[in-house]
């Protein structure tokens, strides 16, 4: 074992308070010569590296031929190093996204990134796939996705763009926008804002949930039509946590509790509550065209102002704090086929003691509130319109 070099203490000028620490380190290891062709990589280049290395330690030998013990042992390790090679890339590109080609290493890259591409692929395809080759056991949901990429390369492709991509979305409710986009895209949401309140000793986020199809927060979910539970339960396994437990007493505020506890700040209190509404009553009356019957003008119109997808008053359609312009009723009621002039009555908030906003053409709407009128004789309180036809053909 080497010793570590001792100093020596010297003076110099005759001083005895000037002197300076001197080490002898041994002298440093010589160089190993290396004159290897590190680019080489195929047999080609292997082979003709070994030949001329042959030939530099055998000056005096100028014939070589194919028979030659030394050339044939230098092929034989030439294939060898070739193989080992492409053995070495192989494995090496197995280990990025970009270049994995066997389907079980790049489902294990992309689940290094957090992405699990079984919730971007249709069950459809994977139930749809050919029975597992004889003397296989049951196969996982991931093998059937690996067998799946191996039958169909595209889907493949399209799981490797995706996963990386996927690194870029916000997947915690950070900001007050953040609560109010992530349950928006709820199926069960058509509307939500948070906004922050001091509850005296910390923030607690208090989330305006307005659900679709006129459900409240407290809505059992069990009736809902199956294509609407489907999605639910795609949304759910999209964003990685529990779906809603299959039960009657499961309401709409349960399955977006799962959501908010999967995706809140860890130690921020978050409240679900029903959204302010403001109910909208207003009256109109239409003058229908002369080829036009009157009751299918009617309840074309009703359709039109209805809560259904395409109504303007569909759950979602307006937005919280978004004023109620009387222009945008009148140009409803113009774009339904066979009317002919439109005159607006009444418009206004709900209650005595809203006064009639006719005049002034809007009806102011809060930061915190969203117009609705659901027409329900059994919930006035939400809005409701009455419309008078006249002239077009009776009946």
């Amino acid at each position: 074992m080497a010793e570590t070099p001792r100093s020596e203490l010297h003076f110099t000028g005759g001083c005895g308070d000037c002197g300076e620490r001197r080490v002898a380190l041994p002298a440093p290891l010589p160089g190993v010569p290396d004159d290897f062709d590190w680019t080489a990589r195929d047999y080609d280049s292997f082979r003709l590296f070994m030949m001329e290395e042959l030939a530099a330690r055998a000056p005096e030998r100028s014939r070589w031929t194919a028979a030659d013990l030394e050339v044939v042992i230098v092929e034989v390790l030439a294939a060898a190093l070739d193989r080992l090679s492409h053995a070495l890339d192989t494995i090496q590109q197995e280990r990025f996204v970009e270049t994995a080609r066997r389907p079980e290493s790049l489902r294990r890259l992309l689940a290094l990134i957090g992405y699990d591409p079984l919730n971007d692929t249709d069950p459809d395809k994977l139930a749809g796939l050919p029975p597992a080759p004889a003397g296989f056991g049951p196969e996982s949901d991931s093998e059937k996705l690996e067998r799946l990429w191996k039958l169909q390369p595209r889907e493949m492709e399209r799981a490797r763009l995706a996963g990386p991509a996927a690194i870029r979305t916000q997947k915690r409710m950070v900001t007050l926008a953040d609560y109010g986009t992530t349950l928006e895209a709820h199926p069960l949401v058509a509307r939500a804002q948070a906004h922050s309140v001091w509850s005296g000793s910390w923030q607690t986020i208090r989330v305006a949930v307005l659900p679709e199809r006129q459900l409240g927060l407290d809505s059992a979910i069990a009736g809902l039509p199956a294509s609407l539970l489907a999605d639910v339960a795609a949304f759910h396994r999209s964003k990685g946590i529990a779906a809603p437990p299959e039960a009657p007493e499961t309401t709409v505020r349960d399955a977006l509790a799962i959501l908010v506890e999967g995706y809140r700040m860890a130690g921020q209190p978050v409240l679900l509550e029903a959204a302010e509404t403001v109910g909208i009553t207003f009256s109109l009356s239409v003058q229908v065209r002369d080829t036009f019957y009157r009751s299918e003008v009617l309840n074309a119109l009703r359709a039109a102002y209805g809560t259904e997808a395409q109504g303007f008053f569909a759950p979602g359609r307006l937005r919280f704090g978004e004023d109620l312009y009387a222009s945008d009723l009148i140009e409803v009621a113009y774009a339904v086929e066979g009317v002919e002039t439109v005159c607006l009555n009444r418009f206004k908030r709900v209650g005595s003691r809203y006064p009639d906003r006719t005049d002034a053409s809007f009806i102011p709407v809060a930061p915190d509130e969203i117009a609705t009128c659901r027409n329900d004789p059994t919930a006035p309180q939400d809005g409701y319109f009455r419309i008078v036809t006249h002239g077009g053909i009776p009946g």
